[in-house]
């Protein structure tokens, strides 16, 4: 069996920004979503597939960073009023359309993604969210409809030169400007690869700093609240209460109204 995860919203605002300047934006996004969507489950031979859309609400992590996701543009008004519309359109093509109060749309496809997994489930994420590279394993892999591109664990190694399990700790240097997440002054991407290269977990580099250069040990000495934090703000949840089962998420073919 094999279980197809949609992140809805990264999907919606994709298609709808390329259609805004036209005549029907709504119609035309709930329409090529919906063709997204089935032609993606067809393609990976999807059993089920679940599309997650989030309330819009604070969450924990904006009480651990109040400035998490700070100044992303907000939704265009044309497209939060028709997200009723689209949200049908994918649910009368027979795909089941989820949200959990309280939280993220990533939080719940990383629960759902690792629990099918553990379950024997084949896994693939629809979404061009990078954050969900860390969920990938021999078993759930991540697929870019827009760039044509699919994840595995060696292309993961291949895009960020790390393993799955290394990402977080890597953006926890990094941060995350999409996210607004504050990572480390002064480690970019160079000096993060570095210190996983030399140490292999962050942990381990605030636990022997003399292993690093000078300059890197005493930067993380300085701000390893900073990356602790950071490494708790990018890690996704997998403890999201679904209340659904396996069942629930069957793909109801041919149910096109």
């Amino acid at each position: 069996m094999h279980l197809l995860i949609i992140d809805a919203m990264n999907l919606i605002r994709r298609v709808y920004a390329a259609l805004e300047g036209g005549e029907w934006p709504v119609e035309g996004t709930r329409a090529r979503s919906v063709t997204i969507a089935t032609a993606t489950a067809e393609a990976v031979g999807a059993s089920h597939c679940v599309v997650v859309f989030e309330e819009k609400c604070e969450t924990w992590r904006h009480t651990l960073w109040p400035d998490y996701k700070l100044g992303r543009a907000p939704m265009a008004e044309t497209l939060q009023a028709g997200l009723p519309e689209i949200r049908a359109g994918l649910t009368d093509a027979g795909l089941t359309c989820i949200d959990v109060a309280g939280w993220e749309a990533d939080d719940i496809v990383a629960s759902l993604a690792d629990r099918a997994s553990a379950g024997g489930l084949e896994v693939t994420i629809l979404s061009t969210d990078k954050g969900f590279c860390q969920l990938v394993t021999p078993r759930i892999q991540l697929r870019n409809h827009f760039d044509r591109t699919a994840f595995d664990v060696e292309g993961v190694k291949q895009k960020w030169g790390l393993p799955p399990h290394q990402l977080v700790d890597f953006w926890a240097m990094t941060g995350d400007t999409t996210n607004h997440l504050p990572g480390v002054p002064g480690i970019g991407p160079k000096g993060a690869g570095s210190v996983l290269d030399t140490c292999g977990s962050l942990d381990m580099a605030l636990a022997f700093p003399q292993l690093l250069p000078e300059k890197l040990a005493a930067t993380l000495a300085q701000y390893w609240q900073q990356a602790l934090l950071t490494r708790v703000l990018a890690t996704l949840r997998r403890d999201v209460p679904l209340g659904m089962n396996l069942h629930d998420l069957r793909w109801r073919r041919g149910q096109v109204s």
